[in-house]
């Protein structure tokens, strides 16, 4: 486990690729441009709704909402709106709505008093993606660090991407700890959560969480 991820660096590039491996990529306000060097605009989610435009690889587009794969846009110079099927589009710009509290969470994602590395990286992934990775983060005893994710992360993370962010937090918590034998909780205190824990024979992983993933 240790070989892993053993440092703050290591850790925080694992826990960049579980937010990554299932967070959403876009929200509304982030600026879109097509793949394609036209791409028809709809007037509804679905290939059947009828055409209103064309979109070419010039145009800007603000994202408004989504419908399953489908983005409703905005043209950004002719103000038309419209539906765009996401796999179309790649994302030129993140939203700045709510710039203060995105300022909020660069400067401390959680993780600052253990690692102020891994808390800064932690912090612009949440930027990149629109939400923090953690509502709280809290030492509950001697070794256990436990970690409760927002809601956003648990919704938009997959199982695969859960366990990897929970690692993660255990091999950072295990080096600030020196070594020790440490446990790592990720998930709330209802018994729904990952938890990593050291025991004689090495690291035991126990994975509850993951029932509540998609």
């Amino acid at each position: 486990m240790s070989r892993m991820c053993n440092a703050a660096r290591g850790c925080a590039l694992a826990i960049g690729l579980a937010l990554a491996a299932g967070a959403a990529q876009a929200a509304p306000g982030d600026i879109h441009a097509v793949t394609s060097e036209r791409v028809n605009l709809r007037s509804g989610p679905s290939e059947q709704a009828s055409i209103r435009s064309t979109i070419t690889g010039d145009d800007r587009l603000i994202e408004l909402r989504r419908d399953g794969n489908w983005v409703g846009v905005r043209v950004v110079d002719t103000g038309e709106e419209g539906w765009v099927f996401g796999d179309l589009l790649r994302r030129q710009q993140a939203s700045t709505l709510g710039g203060a509290e995105a300022g909020a969470t660069r400067a401390d994602a959680g993780f600052n008093r253990l690692s102020p590395g891994f808390d800064r990286l932690i912090a612009d992934i949440g930027d990149q993606f629109g939400y923090r990775f953690a509502d709280s983060v809290e030492q509950t005893g001697d070794n256990t660090l436990r970690v409760v994710p927002t809601e956003e992360w648990i919704y938009n993370t997959s199982r695969e991407a859960k366990l990897y962010a929970a690692l993660a937090v255990y091999a950072m918590w295990k080096n600030y700890n020196n070594g020790r034998p440490v446990e790592a909780v990720l998930g709330p205190s209802d018994g729904h959560a990952i938890m990593v824990s050291d025991r004689a024979d090495g690291p035991e992983l126990s994975l509850p969480l993951v029932g509540g993933s998609r």
